[in-house]
């Protein structure tokens, strides 16, 4: 083998992880909160945020703040990386997977800094949880948008563009119906719809990933 058959297909190789690490991330991270939020039966997914599930005081905590968003955000950091080397750039549409980043970044922080009981702020601990959290929420909703930009760029892609912004634009409805309040008794539902719907996008797209990897290797 030749030395630039051996850096594609090294390359190769590393696209093919950070595309496994995109697949498995969600799925991992539902398991996790599905499982945690079982073994707590006074736990409402429906009503309450997945954060209390990492709450300083409950028994489970360590699984949610170790296992749960830390190891998530590593997946994310690793897909975005993928997204990157994956899809064809230009400078302005770099910006979404540093997104991606961020919001992986982020995440990891909110595992470091869990939230107060009840996850109502009233440590300086829960306030940086708040903020790492809101942070990635935002990030990971508005990546899409900007990912799109390079899908549309990259004649393999094109075809997932429209749904990049769609996921981008439910997203961010659903984030805006979170944030405010309005079905206060339907919060945990409306959280877990805001971040389901991107970590279904990061499942599809690196299911598209991987098989772009192993066509062009």
């Amino acid at each position: 083998m030749n030395p630039k058959t051996r850096q594609l297909s090294k390359r190769s190789n590393i696209l093919g992880l950070t595309a496994i690490c995109g697949i498995v991330g969600p799925i991992f991270y539902a398991i996790v909160i599905g499982i945690v939020g079982y073994l707590q039966p006074d736990y409402s997914h429906i009503s309450q945020s997945m954060s209390e599930l990492g709450a300083s005081d409950v028994p489970y905590a360590l699984i949610i703040n170790t296992l749960g968003f830390p190891l998530l955000g590593i997946f994310m950091i690793a897909f975005a990386l993928g997204i990157d080397r994956g899809i064809s750039s230009n400078k302005a549409s770099r910006v979404g997977p540093a997104l991606i980043v961020l919001s992986g970044v982020s995440l990891i922080m909110t595992g470091i800094f869990p939230c107060d009981p009840g996850c109502i702020d009233v440590t300086w601990v829960g306030v940086t949880h708040s903020i790492f959290a809101t942070v990635a929420a935002i990030s990971f909703a508005i990546a899409p948008v900007l990912v799109a930009i390079r899908q549309w760029s990259d004649s393999r892609w094109r075809s997932y563009t429209t749904f990049s912004w769609i996921t981008a634009v439910i997203t961010l409805l659903l984030s805006m119906l979170y944030s405010l309040d309005i079905f206060e008794s339907q919060d945990g539902l409306f959280q877990r719809l805001s971040m389901g719907l991107p970590l279904i996008w990061m499942e599809i797209t690196s299911i598209k990933l991987l098989r772009v990897t192993r066509e062009n290797p």
